[in-house]
């Protein structure tokens, strides 16, 4: 009874994605004459022999749980719920009965109050997993437009551009003999031109947001706080450019990258969640939501995502960062790219 149900073609959406109103062309398991069905309404219990819940059923579990939800909960559930779909229903009540017959999920009964108690306890936890899900996905998405930046630049990122190549994405006024994209001395950190020391700048240049194309995948689904200032970005698009003096507020983003990133070093980490309690993964931990400056509502301190330079995504946990993190021993070992030593953990965050 403590397992998850993941009910859409990639196992990742959740029992809050069906509609809990009944659908009136949905029919009862026994075959009735039109006159009769259209003047009774279904019943949304069976006898204690139900062997399958019906689609009744199920709307009439989520009714019953979202009743027993705080008003905020259950006020943001209703309205995430795709109504008057049929289809859907039918799908989730496959999908819960297959997962109790192959023992995926367990309930004491076939019954409403079950499939009520179940989703008053998983649905939270789900839902939390679905987020981060989605999280990094967005993070994969992120990776796809700083690779498809660095493939039009030499191999180079933004913290790596040459004075040529600064001169075109972000200062006109860069001198040729200037010492941007040279080693810097310290690990494998180059000279960077300043616009680029904030995640705002890199994400404002325009060629940047030409592959990123939308703000909206710049927060992240477990940083509710940051949902309104993102729609403003999404909103004022098209005006930010950083080489014009405009790069993104930091108010509507949730990630932050890492300037040890390189495109040769697939190892290195490039991207995470802002929740990191210092701007140095290896002295950070992932801060909870309880922490007001860094820390995100859906994710628990010790919780993270992360993406590296190979493209791969993933949900992080405390294990992986900080001074003995398995993934930052990985990323500072790395070699070769464009400048020698170890890989800096040295982050831009969106503060």
């Amino acid at each position: 009874m403590r397992k998850y149900i993941l009910l859409n073609l990639t196992g990742l959406f959740v029992f809050f994605l069906f509609t809990c109103m009944f659908i009136s062309c949905g029919k009862s398991g026994k075959s009735k004459p039109e006159s009769e069905e259209s003047s009774k309404p279904p019943t949304p219990t069976v006898g204690p022999k139900a062997t399958q819940f019906t689609p009744q059923m199920v709307v009439a579990a989520f009714e019953k749980a979202a009743d027993r939800m705080p008003p905020e909960a259950k006020a943001e559930i209703m309205k995430e719920m795709p109504l008057k779909d049929p289809t859907k229903m039918a799908k989730m009540t496959e999908e819960i009965n297959e997962a109790l017959a192959s023992g995926e999920v367990e309930l004491k009964e076939i019954s409403v109050d079950a499939l009520a108690d179940y989703i008053v306890t998983e649905l939270p936890k789900a839902r939390g997993t679905a987020q981060r899900v989605k999280c990094v996905n967005n993070l994969s998405y992120i990776s796809k437009a700083m690779i498809g930046f660095s493939q039009d630049n030499n191999g180079r990122l933004p913290w790596q551009l040459t004075p040529v190549q600064v001169r075109n994405h972000l200062d006109a006024s860069v001198v040729a003999n200037s010492n941007f994209g040279r080693a810097a001395g310290v690990d494998n950190l180059m000279f960077m031109h300043q616009k680029v020391f904030s995640v705002g700048g890199v994400f404002g240049m325009a060629a940047m947001k030409a592959e990123l194309q939308t703000a909206k995948i710049l927060v992240s689904p477990c940083d509710k706080g940051r949902f309104a200032a993102n729609e403003l970005l999404q909103r004022d698009w098209r005006n930010y450019n950083t080489k014009g003096g405009k790069p993104i507020p930091h108010d509507g983003l949730s990630y932050g990258l890492c300037f040890g990133a390189d495109t040769q070093r697939p190892a290195t980490i490039l991207g995470t969640t802002r929740n990191l309690s210092a701007d140095e993964l290896a002295k950070s931990i992932w801060a909870g939501a309880e922490d007001a400056k860094r820390g995100m509502a859906g994710l628990q301190m010790g919780q993270g995502q992360m993406v590296m330079m190979d493209g791969s995504a993933r949900q992080s946990s405390k294990d992986d960062i900080g001074e003995a993190g398995r993934m930052i021993k990985a990323h500072i070992n790395s070699r070769g790219g464009q400048a020698r030593g170890n890989a800096s953990t040295r982050m831009a965050l969106p503060y």
